[in-house]
């Protein structure tokens, strides 16, 4: 587990992991970098919530901007995402520390 990690962010990582959405998105990126406009029809979703899902992936740093391409001169480049590299190890140890060092910081 990150030492730098707090447990609010924490928090929110399992709870971004929870998400059978996000777990599939991250499985499908695993595979190979895709955009979100293969994601959201990969996963039978609509675009806008493809986005969502994405994008509260990519605020936890669970997935990262791995290339752009520009398909045509005046539209928007395409982005394509594939996972960061992250462990999370729980152990009633780690989450113990965890939330020390939240107490300290009070």
């Amino acid at each position: 587990m990150n030492e730098n990690i707090d447990s609010q962010t924490m928090v929110k990582i399992l709870k971004a992991l929870a998400n059978p959405i996000r777990l599939k998105m991250i499985a499908l990126l695993q595979e190979e970098p895709k955009n979100i406009y293969a994601l959201s029809k990969e996963l039978g979703l609509p675009y806008p919530l493809a986005h969502l899902h994405l994008n509260g992936l990519k605020k936890l740093r669970l997935v990262k901007e791995v290339r752009t391409e520009q398909k045509a001169k005046g539209l928007p480049s395409v982005k394509y995402y594939a996972p960061s590299e992250f462990q999370l190890i729980l152990t009633p140890d780690n989450i113990r520390k965890l939330y020390a060092k939240s107490r300290r910081k009070k």
